[in-house]
C-alpha cells in the first residue's frame, strides 16, 4: 500500500508543479492533481478505517469526496 500512495503523492506533486510552473495550462493539470490527491485521501480513508480511528476515517473521506466533487464542477461548469 505503501508504493501506492507514495505513486499518487508523487503524482499530485509533479502536476502541482507543472501547473504552477505554467508548464502545463491549469484545466489539464488541476483535476489531474486533484484527482491523484483524492484517491490519496481515499487510501488514507481505508487504512484509518482498518485502524478503527473513526475521526480520521471520516474526515479524510468527507475531504476525499469533496475534491472528487470539486473536479466535476470545474470538468462541467468551467467552459
Amino acid at each position: 500500500m505503501d508504493k501506492i500512495k507514495t505513486t499518487f503523492a508523487t503524482i499530485t506533486i509533479i502536476f502541482a508543479g507543472l501547473g504552477l510552473l505554467n508548464i502545463l495550462p491549469d484545466n489539464i493539470a488541476n483535476p489531474i492533481m486533484l484527482a491523484a490527491l483524492g484517491t490519496l485521501l481515499l487510501i488514507s480513508s481505508t487504512e484509518y478505517k482498518k485502524e478503527n480511528d473513526k475521526g480520521a476515517f471520516i474526515l479524510t473521506l468527507v475531504v476525499s469526496m469533496f475534491l472528487y466533487s470539486v473536479i466535476v464542477y470545474n470538468l462541467v461548469f468551467s467552459r
